[in-house]
């Protein structure tokens, strides 16, 4: 089955495919290989993989989690980190070879289910988030423990790492987003800026200068429905880009860092100026709520995910939308 969905401007889609992934289940865990030829997504205790080209499935992972909420390639490209649980009672990080998919170890440290996991850019550190309020970090590859954050008062719904490896910065339902020293876990300090939920972060891809590292800026979405971004480094909120009607789930830069995506509850991607509160290009992709957005390496897909586990993947280098394919 086919149909065309056309829009115009500077930046929306030229053509997408529509992934059918197990109904029912939401896909929160979006992600694309290090190639770029293939999307992973969460599905119920295992991991489905696409063919980015043709948009069918190839293959699939077995993950000990029912509910998979985020995955993680390590900066070398060989390990894949896949975090996720059973609400409510306990969760944790499984490792996964890639590309072979095979079990390679697993990380229970959660006493709820783990939300989010992040390497370090130098590959010296693995960090996950957790309704359980905590976020463990251990010395990659070792696993060995390395320290536990544990400031925030809600669930830690995301985590990421400055490019520059100094900070980990962690996002929570509590309304703040923390700073921390990525070497030791000590507090830096605390943004309490959001009036709601704090669902998700993405620091924008710079190249890193020596002695610059409060150039770094790194987004937030909430449930405020906002999208906020700062300079962590310095303490500093840049901005505030408004015009979002219900909560924002999902951010994602571009690869080059020139344009910032956002989506949630309304399930309208936006493409925002990462330079200005601007909002220069917004498009209907989902009629449930979107849960996961990712760019492929080259910059040129972009894949969005919904609380019904529809995929699609959207070609963003010309300006006409147009959904080619639809696999059921």
């Amino acid at each position: 089955m086919s149909r065309f969905v056309l829009a115009f401007g500077l930046l929306l889609l030229s053509k997408s495919f529509l992934l059918a992934v197990e109904p029912r289940v939401p896909a929160t865990a979006l992600a694309f290989s290090p190639d770029g030829n293939k999307l992973l997504v969460g599905g119920r205790r295992e991991v489905r993989i696409y063919s980015v080209s043709s948009g069918r499935q190839e293959s699939s992972c077995a993950c000990e989690f029912p509910k998979i909420s985020a995955f993680a390639f390590s900066p070398d490209t060989h390990a894949l980190a896949v975090s996720g649980g059973t609400p409510g009672v306990d969760g944790g990080v499984v490792l996964l070879t890639w590309p072979e998919g095979k079990g390679a170890g697993h990380l229970t440290n959660h006493n709820d289910q783990a939300t989010a996991v992040a390497f370090n850019p130098a590959g010296t550190l693995l960090a996950s988030a957790g309704a359980d309020r905590l976020v463990q970090v251990v010395q990659w590859p070792q696993t060995t423990p390395a320290y536990r954050l544990d400031g925030h008062s809600g669930p830690v719904l995301a985590i990421a790492f400055s490019p520059d490896n100094a900070l980990l910065l962690t996002a929570s339902a509590d309304r703040s987003i923390k700073v921390w020293d990525a070497a030791s876990g000590q507090l830096r300090r605390s943004f309490s800026h959001h009036t709601d939920t704090v669902h998700c972060l993405a620091f924008r891809p710079e190249k890193t200068t020596e002695g610059e590292s409060s150039s770094f800026q790194c987004a937030s979405g909430s449930q405020d429905k906002t999208v906020r971004v700062w300079q962590p480094a310095v303490g500093r909120m840049v901005r505030i880009v408004r015009g979002h009607d219900g909560a924002v789930f999902a951010v994602a830069y571009s690869t080059d860092g020139s344009r910032l995506y956002s989506a949630g509850m309304e399930g309208i991607v936006r493409v925002i100026d990462p330079d200005s509160d601007q909002i220069q290009q917004s498009w209907k992709a989902h009629d449930d709520w979107i849960y996961g957005l990712a760019i492929s390496p080259d910059g040129q897909t972009l894949a969005t995910s919904d609380w019904k586990g529809i995929v699609k993947l959207w070609d963003v280098r010309e300006a006409i939308a147009k959904l080619r394919q639809e696999i059921r």
